[in-house]
């Protein structure tokens, strides 16, 4: 597993694992740790374990509709990745998964089939493929996860229909679920992170600006 890690504070109580998009790597939402700004925070980011079949940078998954689509892979990262944050000493209620793009597929698509109830997960420009599926394999404590959708209101990748179908398929499966939508595209706009903030911690300590 590749892996990369970001942390402010020695002693972390919530751990955060953020999921690239397609052609992503372990680098890429770093960024957003650094503005989401939680003292009490580890967050964890994998590698993708597929490259794409063009240019760099890694997937999730690896196929097609018509060929059928590969992610065991993935699905097994993410449980060892789990299982070492679990044996740092972070409980599942204290775990959240923060995806963007093919990450916020990912995040929707594992943490609903897990054995146990998540802190939160966050999709950001994310869509659920095969709902139908997801909604036959989504366990009890899955249904359980609290979720923050979030999208841009011009994104034209993924568009916002798509986040008005998950927000729609959440609702149904009982998901504890809110949207916030903003003007932007494919992104993570600088507004996105007090929101992330707030799901994940609203009484964590932020750090000062000076």
């Amino acid at each position: 597993m590749i892996l990369k890690t970001y942390q402010r504070d020695k002693n972390p109580t919530k751990a955060v694992i953020g999921l690239h998009g397609w052609t992503g790597d372990e680098h890429s939402l770093r960024p957003v740790a650094i503005g989401v700004n939680l003292r009490n925070a580890k967050w964890y980011f994998p590698r993708a374990p597929y490259p794409v079949d063009q240019g760099t940078g890694y997937s999730w998954f690896r196929g097609s509709d018509e060929e059928g689509w590969e992610y065991k892979a993935t699905f097994d990262l993410l449980d060892s990745l789990l299982d070492k944050i679990r044996a740092e000493g972070f409980p599942p209620e204290a775990i959240y998964m923060v995806g963007f793009s093919q990450g916020a597929s990912l995040a929707m698509e594992y943490a609903l089939r897990l054995p146990y109830t998540l802190g939160g997960i966050v999709p950001i420009a994310g869509f659920v493929k095969f709902p139908e599926r997801l909604k036959r394999s989504a366990t009890q404590p899955g249904r359980s996860t609290p979720v923050l959708i979030m999208h841009g209101e011009r994104d034209t990748i993924v568009k916002p229909e798509a986040a008005n179908n998950t927000l729609r398929f959440l609702q149904e499966l009982g998901n504890p679920v809110r949207m916030e939508t903003y003007p932007a595209n494919h992104k993570i706009p600088v507004r996105a992170m007090s929101l992330i903030r707030d799901f994940v911690s609203r009484d964590a300590e932020t750090a000062d600006d000076s």
